[in-house]
């Protein structure tokens, strides 16, 4: 029997504190997203707000108002939530959970029983521990299979080990994917041939990569148009000709993940021995002029306007970049449709051009 989870540990905690006895769900939900940041834009944190908050109910730490009460829940997505909670303690005694039940952790978990301890693991974080705990103790498959299919196994979602191995759980001297037996398979590159240039760009998205390819001229420095699917960057790259040495340049999103994925890409490309993935900075610049900046639709991760990440772009492009981030907003590379570059000439469009030859675009 596994013990209570640590986000309902966490909001049991803030039900506890909580000067009333009536909680409202918003201040549970900060509370959660203090105790977990990963929540933070995750399509899942609704699902995990309402499991924790079951917990907690089953406990019979709280109760929540009567389903027919329609005016007390939410329901403007699944699952619906409450608007609030009741404490089921007339005072503001200390609210303890059942202890969490001791792990017996593999030896090659060692490192483990100390994490949970200490760093406020995440459920997903919990969840690939126990599983690789269990995988461990048992068969262990001589074969390596490939990363998602183990992922599948493990914890019933293809996708999960993709985020969790950028993660602290996979730091040193701690879980590999040697020992779950598996291993990342690199994504055959979709690209296009343009020319016989000698430069490779790499763009985020497939249709603009398409409209790309398809407006560059054939005489033109690219040669070839790569699409990297975004976060599929790294194993792009790995795939690439290890006699690589021509030039490779990249353009994608102003938003933050995108320039994470893109200064990454940087620093995986150079280990590779590739040489640097350098903007495709006259695009870019096209984007800031088209383009309008957006709110997106899920709450964005916010960095300072000056932040080092940004230092991967050429100097003149770094505030203005840096101050749609800061507020939260993002261009998409979508901007820079076939429409906008139609009025372009691309035999006169230097990719990496100087700040002091901005693109023409439409309308200028």
């Amino acid at each position: 029997m596994t013990g209570p989870s640590p986000l309902a540990r966490h909001l049991a905690t803030a039900v506890t504190n909580h000067r009333t006895t009536r909680i409202p769900v918003n201040v549970l939900r900060t509370a959660a997203h203090a105790a977990d940041l990963s929540l933070a834009g995750h399509p899942d944190a609704r699902r995990r707000l309402a499991a924790a908050l079951d917990e907690l109910t089953s406990a019979g730490l709280i109760r929540t108002p009567a389903a027919t009460t329609r005016t007390a829940w939410d329901h403007t997505l699944q699952p619906p939530l409450p608007n609030w909670v009741q404490r089921l303690t007339a005072q503001r005694a200390p609210i303890t959970l059942p202890a969490p039940v001791t792990t017996a952790w593999h030896a090659r978990l060692a490192w483990a029983a100390a994490f949970v301890a200490s760093e406020r693991p995440t459920d997903n974080e919990l969840a690939l521990l126990h599983a690789a705990n269990r995988y461990l103790a048992g068969h262990q498959p001589p074969e390596i299979v490939p990363m998602r299919e183990r992922s599948w196994e493990l914890l019933r979602e293809e996708k999960a080990l993709d985020a969790l191995i950028r993660g602290r759980l996979f730091a040193a001297n701690r879980l590999t994917l040697a020992d779950l037996h598996c291993e990342r398979i690199p994504l055959p590159p979709v690209q296009w041939q343009v020319g016989d240039g000698p430069a490779a760009l790499l763009v985020e998205n497939h249709t603009t990569a398409h409209s790309l390819a398809c407006w560059l001229p054939a005489n033109g420095s690219v040669g070839t148009v790569i699409w990297t699917g975004g976060s599929q960057l790294p194993q792009i790259l790995a795939s690439m000709p290890a006699d690589w040495s021509r030039p490779l340049s990249y353009y994608g999103d102003v938003d933050l993940r995108g320039i994470e994925i893109a200064a990454d890409g940087n620093h995986h490309a150079q280990a590779l021995g590739l040489g640097p993935l350098t903007p495709a900075s006259n695009l870019y610049r096209l984007l800031l002029e088209v383009g309008a900046p957006v709110k997106p639709k899920t709450r964005a991760r916010i960095i300072a306007a000056d932040h080092a990440i940004l230092n991967w772009f050429p100097p003149d492009l770094r505030a203005p970049i840096g101050v749609i981030i800061a507020a939260g907003q993002r261009i998409p590379q979508e901007a820079t449709g076939r429409s906008q570059l139609s009025n372009i000439d691309p035999n006169e469009f230097a990719l990496c051009g100087a700040a002091t030859s901005p693109p023409s675009s439409p309308g200028h």
